[in-house]
């Protein structure tokens, strides 16, 4: 999923490095026309440390949350306009996400290791 989020969001950095920032059309349709850079931005950012985060084991299960909802809003409408190609990727993404929040990662995390440290410190 780090990897995914990424590949996406790198475009959008040069872009705006670049001085042509974009706007997501699903951002657009779902905010308006006034918001769409920012929020595109925004959301970005989000992706940005949410891969980073997955990226380290770091507070998992909370990145999940947001990856659970971004996937969610994204496949639902690719699946309903029969786009089912992206659409299954985006919902492999989401069945991802879903197992991270319920299961978290804690056997390759920085999250495993302070919740060992902690219990390890109480007992």
């Amino acid at each position: 999923m780090a990897a995914f989020w990424l590949n996406s969001d790198i475009p959008r950095w040069v872009g705006l490095a670049a001085g042509y920032p974009e706007a997501n059309g699903l951002v657009q349709n779902l905010f308006g026309a006034s918001m769409v850079v920012p929020l595109t931005y925004l959301f970005t950012g989000l992706e940005t440390l949410a891969a980073i985060s997955f990226l380290l084991g770091l507070l998992t299960r909370l990145v999940a949350v947001w990856s659970v909802i971004e996937f969610t809003i994204i496949s639902t409408p690719l699946l309903l306009s029969g786009k089912t190609e992206v659409a299954l990727v985006h919902a492999l993404l989401l069945s991802a996400s879903l197992v991270l929040l319920l299961n978290g990662s804690l056997t390759l995390s920085l999250d495993g290791l302070i919740a060992k440290r902690v219990k390890t410190n109480h007992d």
